[in-house]
């Protein structure tokens, strides 16, 4: 008997029965019901880890370096920075054309060691409103001044900028900075950050140029710019972004990051950077996943590799209908008749809330998709997330658009009979 883990328990049983009465409990499925669904779930976008590609890449890696470690023993500030790490970071800087890079266990800890340490007293951080969980973790850590605008609006992005400015001599002055958070591709709405009008936006509301502007790639790292050299890359705006983090457990297939910065950024993160100081270093095999990762995407297997579109599937013929009635809701239709789809994420969002009635739908046709609803996005706006897939077939992406919108119909037909 332990009494007082007995009353710790009985009030974290409370809080688990009210998430579980409000349908917001959390319980990951078995990995032998996720083995029978196909997947358009999970982030293996490019289908390295599925295909056994980055498997065979990870093994020779293993083999070039038999006389290999395992861990790496230490943190990084004492006997955790190995050579064949310090490799890494040199030729993922090159790949990504960058000064340096910083490699992390994981991109929660990346961004949280940069937003926590790198923004300065008397700084401003100005972030789009779905910034990753991560980002905001690393802020309230932190000792600059935070503000958010309205997910992708330039508009409000100008106001704030402005506000700022007027509001703050050591902004006006050009003494401080103003930090820009953004991600390539918002993993919720799976759409992209209007980069070019955001800077343009910047350069006139800040005159003085003191900004810097940071982005998340976790999404588009792999998937867009040269060989998969990201977001950044693919726009040729990497003199725009001095910080860029390019996370490597999505379409690279493995786990860990690379923050993207320049020496001094990367000298300041060793010596201030909680997570590095007291954290032992990225262990070989990690580090080794990664490295077979880039390996493929730089190759012209890589080149290869891609996802393809839902767009010209002949059941979305029935889609302006939907679209009409106000079934579901499609946050990236607007990009599907502008451009090729570039973000692998395809959210759907019902009316109603009814997310987990479509997610159960798909899941019984033997699809496996992401149910998603509040805290994790806002109340009332639970979505059923798709993640498309190198290796799925244009008649297996057909099929859940189709079922998708045989879904809709059925609830389209439901509510006009109430």
């Amino acid at each position: 008997m332990n009494p007082g883990l007995d009353t710790l328990c009985h009030k974290l049983e409370q809080t688990l029965a009210l998430r579980r009465e409000q349908g917001r409990l959390i319980e990951p499925p078995s990995p032998a019901k996720l083995d029978s669904l196909i997947d358009f779930s999970s982030n293996d976008s490019l289908s390295l880890t599925t295909s056994g590609i980055l498997t065979e890449a990870f093994l020779k890696q293993l083999k070039m370096h038999s006389a290999f470690t395992i861990g790496s023993t230490s943190s990084r500030i004492l006997d955790g920075t190995k050579q064949y790490l310090l490799d890494l970071e040199r030729d993922l800087a090159k790949f990504h054309r960058a000064e340096t890079a910083m490699f992390f266990n994981s991109g929660y800890d990346a961004n949280v060691a940069l937003w926590s340490t790198i923004p300065q007293p008397g700084d401003f951080i100005l972030y789009d409103a779905y910034v990753h969980a991560s980002i905001h973790d690393g802020m309230r850590r932190g000792r600059a001044t935070t503000l958010s605008f309205k997910h992708n609006d330039c508009q409000a992005f100008k106001l704030c900028l402005e506000k700022i400015r007027t509001e703050n001599s050591g902004i006006a002055e050009g003494r401080q900075v103003v930090f820009v958070a953004l991600e390539s591709f918002y993993s919720m709405d799976g759409d992209s950050a209007p980069v070019v009008e955001l800077l343009e936006v910047a350069h006139k509301a800040l005159p003085r140029k003191n900004f810097i502007f940071s982005i998340d790639e976790a999404h588009s790292n792999g998937i867009m710019g040269p060989n998969g050299s990201g977001f950044v890359c693919h726009y040729g705006l990497e003199e725009n972004f001095p910080i860029r983090l390019q996370t490597c457990g999505k379409a690279l297939g493995s786990t860990g990051a690379a923050l993207l910065c320049n020496e001094t950024i990367k000298s300041v993160l060793i010596n201030y950077a909680r997570g590095i100081i007291f954290s032992t270093a990225p262990s070989f095999l990690s580090v080794a996943a990664v490295r077979a990762g880039y390996d493929i995407i730089g190759s012209k297997e890589g080149e290869d590799v891609g996802i393809s579109s839902p767009r010209g599937s002949p059941s979305t013929n029935s889609w302006p209908q939907i679209k009409r009635k106000g079934t579901i809701y499609l946050p990236t239709e607007h990009t599907w008749y502008l451009e090729p789809i570039q973000s692998p994420i395809v959210p759907v969002v019902p009316r109603h809330d009814l997310a987990v009635n479509l997610g159960k739908y798909l899941e019984q046709a033997k699809y496996r998709v992401s149910t998603v609803h509040y805290p994790i996005v806002p109340d009332r706006s639970g979505r059923v997330r798709i993640v498309l897939h190198a290796d799925h077939t244009p008649q297996q992406i057909d099929h859940v658009v189709e079922l998708i919108m045989l879904w809709a119909n059925k609830q389209g037909a439901r509510g006009a009979r109430l």
